[in-house]
């Protein structure tokens, strides 16, 4: 279980993965029939090692970012917006945003979501890639690049939709911290569409739960035998979501995160599985160089 101990260490800021790896150098513990390969292949004695180029965080961008909004045909973005108007309509998002206002414990108990989704997304990257990089393992680091990816495309996209819906963030912690009542009619439905209206930093969609479903669902599709890798990516996801919803969000951010998250980051994923099994580059690409942007076009 290398990769997902790894994963799960980077995830708290332990980062002490070369240390803890050091101590047994030999050992290869096998969880599937995919994981010897990509743990204990292209080691340090191996004269095959060709380190994979960080600017390959890049590889297949354009083509991944477009992917996400018409994979599955568009559905889990129709849904998004479909489940968000079920939720504000029905009361959902009110009840659920009055549990946390009411339960003080609840709304703290979701505070680490917060700090760990904003660490995890610069930490685990850059610690696999580097770590793989010192190990003279190429899959190690397409992985990191993957999970970079991801996250780059998860946060810059849910981003920029905030940017257009302005959607009013719950008062769950300014009430536990500062003691202050908020408001207690259903604020839910209070949007300021347009350009800049209500910020970037909250509202509809939950950037941290958009980029942890999306680094979540690449790391399950460049491993897709892996039932380990599975349960601990999801329940990463799940960690970051739920508790952005009692602490900064409303249920219904949350719900369209993850489903925005998942498109993007399936889409990177299977680009990035293709690229570490030596298949075809994507279609497109962008690599920045000295005084502007490169566009590389596969035929």
């Amino acid at each position: 279980m290398k990769l997902l101990k790894l994963i799960f260490i980077c995830g708290v800021m332990l980062i002490a993965a070369p240390a803890v790896y050091g101590q047994e150098q030999t050992k290869t513990i096998i969880i599937s029939e995919e994981l010897p390969q990509t743990l204990s292949h292209k080691t340090e004695s191996s004269p095959e090692f060709n380190s994979v180029p960080f600017t390959d965080i890049f590889n297949g961008i354009g083509w991944n970012l477009l992917c996400g909004f018409s994979y599955g045909y568009g559905l889990p973005w129709i849904t998004a917006v479909g489940g968000t108007y079920v939720m504000v309509e029905s009361g959902a998002d009110w009840k659920w945003n009055r549990f946390a206002y009411n339960h003080k414990a609840v709304a703290f108990a979701g505070i680490p979501s917060g700090v760990v989704g904003a660490l995890v997304p610069f930490a685990v990257p850059l610690s696999l890639y580097f770590y793989g990089e010192s190990r003279q393992n190429s899959d190690l680091q397409i992985t990191g690049l993957a999970l970079g990816q991801a996250a780059m495309l998860g946060f810059g996209t849910s981003t920029a939709i905030k940017a257009f819906t302005g959607r009013e963030a719950p008062d769950i912690m300014a009430k536990h911290i500062t003691g202050k009542e908020g408001k207690t009619e259903d604020y839910s439905r209070e949007w300021k569409f347009g350009f800049m209206r209500g910020g970037v930093f909250n509202g509809w969609p939950s950037s941290h739960t958009a980029t942890a479903v999306a680094m979540s669902a690449a790391l399950v599709e460049l491993y897709p035998n892996n039932t380990n890798v599975k349960i601990g990516a999801w329940a990463y996801a799940a960690f970051i979501g739920l508790g952005m919803s009692v602490t900064a969000h409303w249920a219904s951010d949350i719900w369209a995160g993850a489903l925005i998250g998942y498109a993007i980051g399936s889409s990177v994923g299977k680009n990035f599985y293709a690229l570490k099994n030596g298949q075809k580059e994507s279609a497109v690409s962008f690599y920045p160089i000295p005084g502007g942007l490169m566009i590389s076009v596969v035929f």
